[in-house]
């Protein structure tokens, strides 16, 4: 049997993450590709993460959350919160920060994969990397400028 052949289909952001809001509005779990490099080292170009719809118990300090700020869509770290707004960073970013309402948040990572390896984002070793990865920003800068 001849296997089928795929082209890549390239659309817009909007169009994208119009559809992936409405399967999440629909209770469905969305698998995504990451774009981009800002959750390096954790996450990479090409990662597929697997999202659901957040609710309030997901808004965890370290979780990884899909949020729509004014510079577009992020999947970035929860490293603050209050009771009305969240801080998230990727975790290559350096300095930059989105300060964002709650409102702002439309899911949150629950699995991940790097080809065909399930990688779990919470598990303790990657949690305990992640913060100090994230801590090290101020030293990252110094040795950076070198």
């Amino acid at each position: 049997m001849k296997s089928a052949s795929f082209k890549k289909l390239t659309v817009a952001n909007s169009v994208f993450f119009d559809q992936v809001k409405e399967y999440l509005d629909g209770g469905k779990k969305v698998t995504i590709p990451v774009a981009g490099g800002s959750m390096r080292p954790f996450l990479r170009q090409g990662d597929k993460v697997v999202i659901k719809a957040i609710e309030p118990a997901d808004m965890k300090l370290g979780r990884i959350l899909l949020a729509y700020t004014p510079q577009g869509y992020v999947l970035h770290r929860l490293v603050r919160k209050t009771a009305k707004e969240v801080w998230l960073a990727g975790d290559a970013n350096l300095q930059q920060l989105e300060r964002i309402p709650k409102t702002a948040l439309w899911a949150v990572v629950i699995e991940a994969y790097r080809g065909d390896k399930r990688k779990n984002p919470y598990a303790l070793p990657t949690m305990l990397a992640a913060w100090l990865w994230y801590g090290a920003r101020p030293l990252r800068r110094i040795i950076g400028k070198c």
